[in-house]
């Protein structure tokens, strides 16, 4: 097994471990790291470099404080210029090289973290992806057994992290979750979102924790889109029956909207930086308090300017249903609403969802007129009962509905449909839709 033989410096004041495996040594000539547990917290000598472990907190939103910390490598060399981590791994160029340097930098993660006393929340920790990947040897105990063999650890309170790029059918990759579960461990989907992700990905390994990519966090502030799917994502991994972590927050902006979007947990610059002492658990977040005291602020402006902007059309929808209640006709009852500026169509469903008659458009319709979508908003005797609109409508009879944002397959543009179920003169359910142009969040 990789595990280091303890033995007393006494001379030094500290006790020196050298961590090195019988069996890798025998088969790979490899040399081992020379462990030192100081009053300062444990690091390895390696190849030139030392190696020691910084923890950075994650933080619950709803609960505003630190729920855990993940390890993180850093290294120096022999001048005490600092090594990026990707470089010391890169260094490792046989597989039992990075097999020995991927278990040796957990174990400074383990020991530091329960030297510091830090047993109580999380410890994340990475596992390379080509180890993930070939999973255990025969003997299982050899995969982790910073883990398994460490007498202060609970690996209930550890999480596995396995970045998307590393899923995979291999046997080895099946064999190490079905491993870590065992053990007790959580496993979390790291950096979901870069490059290629799959949502089979979830849905086939059904990781406690998904982590967002950084991405997510820059792209929900600069682009529109990207801050209104964001709570879509959020909300079909909650459906898959995992948390979710967005990692790299690093401005207030990305922080306000992770918690509009429902997220879990957050992770970045924004909150703490990674230090050598992990903190307090139990303590509150400074920083989280005041955020939810800004977004409180922020949702509250937000939610009146859009009622603002949403009122004139939901007022005069209620009136249109109104008159179509007397037997007018949908294209003189909707002209009060097709007057509004965003007003693009009014439309009728029966209680089906079968589109009663054609579109009625404002004159002033949104969307170019050679538009790809053109073709498409002839409407008549198309069924709309799949849609929200129809479906909120009929379950709230006499009160007007209004939806998300979302692509008309109609105009091929972001818009928001009012609607509202009525019973006509002849006493048949009725559905009086509306869409208007929303061409930004608001």
């Amino acid at each position: 097994m990789i595990l280091p033989i303890v033995i007393a410096d006494h001379s030094q004041g500290d006790t020196m471990a050298h961590a090195s495996s019988s069996v890798i040594a025998e088969a790979n000539h490899y040399s081992g790291a020379d462990i030192v547990h100081g009053s300062q917290g444990v690091f390895a000598r390696y190849h030139g470099l030392t190696l020691t472990s910084h923890f950075q907190p994650i933080f619950s939103v709803s609960h505003c404080r630190a729920v855990g910390h993940e390890g993180l490598l850093r290294a120096t060399d022999a001048d005490m210029n600092p090594v990026s981590p990707a470089r010391v791994i890169a260094s490792a160029r046989e597989y039992e090289d990075l097999r020995y340097l991927d278990q040796l930098c957990r174990y400074l993660h383990v020991n530091n973290h329960a030297a510091h006393g830090s047993n109580e929340g999380w410890l994340f920790l990475n596992i390379h992806p080509e180890v993930f990947r070939r999973g255990p040897d025969s003997d299982l105990s050899d995969f982790l057994p910073e883990l398994s063999e460490h007498p202060d650890i609970d690996p209930r309170h550890i999480v596995i992290e396995v970045m998307e790029q590393a899923v995979s059918e291999h046997v080895g990759f099946a064999r190490t979750v079905e491993y870590l579960r065992g053990l007790g461990c959580m496993i979390a989907l790291d950096d979901f979102g870069a490059g290629h992700s799959n949502f089979d990905r979830i849905w086939s390994m059904q990781p406690e924790i998904v982590k967002l990519d950084r991405s997510f966090a820059v792209k929900s502030v600069e682009d529109p889109s990207a801050r209104r799917l964001l709570p879509q994502i959020v909300s079909l991994i909650h459906e898959a029956g995992s948390l979710v972590l967005l990692e790299g927050v690093e401005t207030e902006a990305q922080a306000l909207a992770a918690l509009d979007a429902d997220i879990d947990f957050l992770q970045g610059f924004y909150f703490a930086m990674p230090q050598s002492m992990p903190v307090d658990t139990r303590d509150q977040s400074k920083v989280l308090n005041a955020l939810w005291e800004r977004f409180n602020t922020t949702r509250g402006h937000g939610a009146t300017r859009y009622r603002e902007l949403i009122s004139p059309y939901i007022h005069a929808m209620g009136g249109c249903a109104v008159l179509l209640e007397e037997g007018m006709a949908l294209e003189e009852a909707c002209r009060s609403f097709l007057q509004l500026d965003r007003a693009d169509a009014c439309f009728l469903l029966d209680e089906q969802g079968h589109q009663i008659g054609r579109n009625v458009r404002a004159g002033h319709p949104f969307g170019a007129q050679d538009s790809q979508y053109r073709s498409l908003s002839q409407s008549r005797h198309a069924r709309w009962s799949r849609r929200p609109y129809f479906r909120r409508a009929i379950e709230n009879i006499g009160k007007v509905q209004v939806t998300r944002p979302y692509l008309s397959i109609s105009s091929g543009l972001l818009c928001v449909t009012v609607s509202i179920a009525y019973r006509g003169w002849d006493d048949q359910l009725r559905v009086l839709c509306g869409d208007l142009h929303w061409p930004q969040v608001v």
